[in-house]
């Protein structure tokens, strides 16, 4: 288990680098090092796992909150998948992937809406009580355009291998 520890603190550092990597600010002022402005994000629960086969899975539970005007670049190269479910204020998103979203539900209706279909490169917002899943190494972006800060909550999972690459014959 040991051994594994290693990559579990990268794969967090590449969760955060996904949420929080590159800033970009609708200010002129550059934030002091270390911090950044107009973005929070909390990781909440973390965790590994054994899955099938040789390899470990990371689950991250936290909750992000964009300022208005912050904006949040994907890295194409992280492994992981995000479950984001917007709580408060609005997101618009842009990634370079096909995409689903689940609507909120409206008050006293049983069943859900059918998921929203939106094609790649197209920029959609989920507000209050909408959701959607973003596969692993999407590029993309995440920016607050309204006056108000956003909150979402998500769950990140990548899954890693301790296993050796098998040539492709």
């Amino acid at each position: 288990m040991m051994r594994r520890f290693p990559i579990v603190v990268s794969l967090l550092v590449s969760v955060v680098s996904l949420l929080c990597g590159s800033v970009t600010l609708a200010q002129d002022a550059t934030p002091p090092a270390g911090e950044r402005e107009g973005v929070a994000l909390r990781s909440l629960a973390s965790g590994t796992l054994e899955v099938l086969g040789p390899g470990t899975a990371f689950l991250n539970f936290g909750r992000i909150a964009l300022e208005p005007g912050a904006t949040i670049p994907f890295d194409p190269t992280d492994p992981s998948a995000v479950l984001i479910y917007a709580a408060s204020g609005e997101l618009t998103f842009r990634v370079e992937a096909p995409m689903t979203i689940a609507r909120r539900v409206a008050p006293g209706t049983p069943v859900p809406t059918e998921p929203e279909v939106v094609e790649a490169n197209t920029a959609f917002t989920l507000r209050e009580g909408d959701s959607a899943l973003f596969p692993p190494a999407v590029a993309g972006e995440v920016r607050n355009e309204g006056g108000d800060p956003a909150i979402a909550w998500l769950v990140n999972l990548a899954v890693v291998s301790d296993a050796a690459a098998t040539p492709t014959p």
